[in-house]
């Protein structure tokens, strides 16, 4: 999974300015609204500032009550700092946080407090609203908001659960193919798979399914012991090394015509390689004598004044004509920014932060376009070989990073999380169970012999619905792969694929995995997604996102989703990596309350189902030009769950299945 340049260049900007968050989302910020019932329909605000919490009545702004306030989690204390209530200043009030319609609303349950004002405002029964600050922003649950009746291009979640009211509903397993997912996230430790036939961590593989205490699932990229490494490779090193020696002499009349795809995805990747390799040279001869850097920057430092600088004054500052010293200073230059203030303060912080600067600026270098580097080594598999089967970790030990099985959390959340608890946000489905399967590196590509491997995991252990938010352009072993797809089909297991975030025709792109196999023949089991906005209008779907009349089947909500992060976080992310998911979990819905459904059907009716609005839009990408929505993919349309069901519910050629 490719980083763009611009997330690159997004997280430069972010690069000292680290932040954390604490389980629950945070109040910090925020201004929210009350309006009391009658006979006394009182409107309040509360706005939560940096530790204050201001109190007024909507027929003013100016504030009636103010508190100090402290979040803990999904723990809120309050203590009276002025207002026109009787309760003491020294009394506290702790209350119990609760959020419901995915972080829109929130009310107080109270623990202890003995200010009966502050009970009555802050009672169980009062629910606030979030005001939003910002109108150009979506409200956290606009993808599960209507198209005609809200006026927002959601999935209509809520009214398809109000169609599902009182109808029972089975547990429907999703295989989440990813980077990895936090199984003891508050919000998803409760819809994490678990292998009833497997006894966790006896060192035994109890259940004869080649895998040693998978309770959980499987991480294919771990070392024995969990450790996995964030940092992966493109499709095109991974190639280049492995197949150097298979092909670099080879005379191309003597290929086997079986081998003539492989042969030619080699050439490919040779080429962009090569290129690649010898552009990077002088930022790995740079990084790789950290002596030297250091030197150059110390050079630099004696020659710019210790006040605010500026990058190119950076660039200016002579060093000499060495070749590496120059990069050294060119890569100085290009991430110093204003409030990192004097040079002197920046190396500062450059030393502080050295492993991350080093993989922002040099990871390319030192890890993406290395031959050398070989993190396989630590799973102990052979790379070439594309039929083994039994290796990596039943555990991913993902610790304090911000990497690891950041992108897998987040899908996980947006498919099941748990939903009615009080925390952070809902997920789409209520009866699903996730199977987290470690394919994909934080950074780099997925290697295909893992997504072949993870895919007849997923099947074999049960997965009705596959999630696989990630896509690269070379597929050197694109035959085990469509062999695995084959072999889901074959069982009765529904694939949702994202499209991609290139902007562009998925229909003419070379593109992987894939539901065009090999032979030319096309899977009737997945289901490639876009990715659309919540806007009714000429910016429906995302610029980012990739399109196809052909290829892209559908469009779904992925702009702006709320969902969990690994240590008790959350965030918004945007991308089909998001659109898939709110998919998958709409098919995890259909496959939950109608069980009978085939993987086929639930694809068919997600996209004769879907919202096609009779819209003309801005084409993604970066031209200006204007199509019609319904010549973006197949259906022409966005998911659409409660369509969905009402088709199931309607239609005479489903009464069987219902």
């Amino acid at each position: 999974m490719n980083q763009q340049k611009s997330g690159l260049l997004l997280l430069l900007s972010f690069f000292f300015l680290y932040k954390t968050a604490k389980a629950q989302l945070p109040l910090r910020n925020t201004r929210w609204q009350h309006t009391a019932l009658p006979p006394d329909p009182a409107t309040i605000s509360v706005s939560f500032q940096d530790d204050t919490l201001l109190i007024s009545a909507r027929a003013s702004n100016i504030p009636t009550e103010t508190l100090l306030y402290q979040q803990t989690g999904d723990s809120l204390l309050l203590r009276k700092v002025s207002g026109e209530n009787t309760c003491n200043s020294t009394s506290i009030g702790l209350y119990r946080l609760r959020y419901s319609n995915n972080g829109e609303e929130f009310s107080l349950q109270p623990i202890s407090d003995d200010c009966p004002e502050r009970q009555k405002l802050f009672g169980a029964s009062t629910t606030f609203n979030r005001q939003r600050t910002n109108l150009n922003t979506p409200p956290f649950n606009w993808p599960y908001l209507d198209p005609v009746a809200d006026s927002v291009a959601g999935i209509s979640l809520y009214r398809a659960y109000k169609l599902l009211a009182g109808r029972s509903a089975v547990p429907v397993v999703v295989g989440v193919l990813d980077s990895g997912v936090d199984i003891t996230h508050e919000d998803l430790h409760d819809v994490i798979w678990t292998n009833p036939a497997e006894i966790a961590d006896n060192n035994l593989d109890d259940d004869k399914n080649g895998y040693t205490d998978d309770r959980n699932g499987w991480n294919f990229m771990g070392a024995p012991d969990g450790t996995t490494s964030a940092y992966g490779q493109p499709e095109i090193t991974q190639t280049y090394v492995l197949l150097k020696k298979k092909y670099d002499t080879i005379d191309p009349r003597k290929v086997p015509a079986r081998e003539k795809r492989q042969y030619d995805t080699y050439q490919i990747a040779k080429k962009q390689f090569l290129h690649r390799y010898q552009a990077n040279q002088p930022i790995y001869k740079a990084f790789s004598d950290t002596a030297n850097f250091w030197r150059v920057a110390r050079e630099l430092q004696a020659h710019l004044p210790n006040s605010p600088t500026s990058a190119t004054a950076i660039q200016r500052a002579s060093v000499g004509t060495d070749t590496v010293a120059m990069t050294i200073r060119t890569l100085l230059a290009d991430a110093y920014l204003p409030q990192y203030g004097s040079f002197s303060s920046y190396l500062a912080l450059v030393r502080k932060n050295w492993p991350r600067f080093t993989q922002l600026l040099g990871g390319e270098a030192m890890i993406g376009y290395n031959p050398g580097y070989q993190p396989s080594k630590a799973i102990g598999d052979d790379p070439a070989n594309v039929n083994e089967r039994y290796y990596g970790s039943p555990r991913m030990l993902i610790g304090q990073s911000q990497e690891l099985a950041m992108h897998g959390s987040h899908v996980a959340g947006i498919i099941a999380a748990k939903r009615d608890n009080g925390r952070g946000m809902d997920g789409v489905a209520d009866h699903v169970r996730i199977m987290p399967i470690s394919v994909v590196p934080a950074n780099g590509d997925e290697r295909d012999k893992d997504i072949a491997n993870g895919i007849r995991y997923a099947v074999e252990n049960g997965a009705k619905v596959l999630n696989m938010s990630f896509g690269k352009r070379l597929s050197p072993f694109k035959e085990e792969i469509d062999a695995a797809i084959r072999f889901a089909e074959a069982h009765d297991v529904l694939i949702v694929h994202a499209a991609g975030n290139n902007g562009e025709n998925y229909d003419s792109l070379p593109a992987y995995p894939s539901a065009r196999y090999a032979n030319g023949q096309t899977a009737q089991n997945v289901l490639t997604v876009g990715n659309s906005t919540w806007q009714l209008n000429e910016n429906l779907p995302s610029r980012s996102s990739n399109y196809g009349l052909e290829t892209v089947d559908l469009f779904a909500p992925g702009t702006a989703i709320l969902s969990t992060l690994p240590n008790n976080r959350y965030a918004s992310l945007s991308g089909t990596s998001m659109a898939a998911p709110m998919t998958a979990g709409v098919a995890a819905l259909l496959r939950s309350y109608f069980p009978k459904l085939t993987a086929v059907q639930v694809k068919e009716i997600l996209m004769k189902s879907a919202y096609k609005p009779a819209t003309t839009v801005r084409r993604p990408g970066r031209s200006d030009k204007t199509v019609a929505f319904s010549q973006l993919s197949r259906s022409g349309g966005v998911v659409n769950a409660y369509e969905a069901v009402k088709m199931i519910l309607s239609e005479p050629r489903f009464s069987g299945l219902r």
